[in-house]
């Protein structure tokens, strides 16, 4: 793992952030500085002691333990969004973990002190709790995807990774994100050789193209389409 710091103005990440627009209400935000750390693949990210974290490149996943002790991918993060944000508050959620899904994956992180945190605006109060409700949303929504069928949900995750890359500015037609085969089967409660299938099905049509590591959507509009449980055209 590489450290680094940066403050947000020198940043040259172009990409909306989350971070940094969170970060603008807390007193001191101009002297604000970033630690940047960078990771391997499906290494272990801390998430603990007060601090906000948000992706600045590669991906991160979001993994939660069952009744059983097993681990399942629930969410996947790219760059600008924040990820922990329970350790804003020192808390550990018992079973959630947060791992890099792409190697050499950076995450920025800033420490965020009681007293600071107590004196900050009301602007970052309500964007923390807007942010907070997203997840709850966020996971509500997952839990309705993956009672669909296979073609539906893999639909579903693809047509998330395009929006995500939109936020950041890249082009429907952009290379997605290269998420290993095996998370996103966790992600969609699904084998891997069902990932595999399905999307050979979709190549076939037309769709996408391109390996998984690779992967471009080509037919955004079908992939939708799917999403809300009609047929594509």
């Amino acid at each position: 793992m590489l450290h680094g710091t940066c403050p947000c103005d020198g940043c040259s990440n172009q990409v909306r952030c989350d971070l940094r627009d969170l970060g603008r209400g807390l007193p001191g935000a101009p002297e604000l500085d970033i630690r940047i750390e960078e990771y391997r693949a499906d290494s272990e990210i801390p998430a603990v002691g007060g601090c906000l974290l948000a992706v600045k490149s590669g991906a991160v996943k979001t993994l939660c333990q069952d009744a059983q002790g097993q681990s399942h991918v629930v969410g996947f993060s790219f760059p600008g969004e924040l990820i922990a944000l329970e350790a804003l508050a020192d808390a550990e959620p018992a079973g959630v973990s947060y791992k890099t899904s792409v190697s050499m994956t950076a995450v920025c992180r800033i420490r965020v002190h009681p007293e600071t945190a107590r004196q900050a605006s009301a602007q970052f109060c309500q964007r923390l709790n807007a942010e907070m409700a997203s997840r709850i949303r966020a996971n509500f929504h997952h839990r309705q995807i993956v009672a669909d069928g296979a073609e539906v949900r893999l639909a579903h995750y693809l047509v998330a990774l395009v929006r995500a890359g939109q936020r950041q500015g890249r082009p429907v037609s952009a290379t997605l994100p290269s998420i290993a085969r095996a998370d996103i089967a966790s992600y969609l409660h699904l084998r891997a050789e069902t990932v595999s299938r399905t999307l050979a099905a979709f190549r076939q049509n037309g769709w996408v193209r391109g390996p998984l590591h690779r992967l471009e959507v080509v037919d955004l509009a079908a992939l939708t389409a799917l999403t809300h449980g009609l047929a594509a055209a």
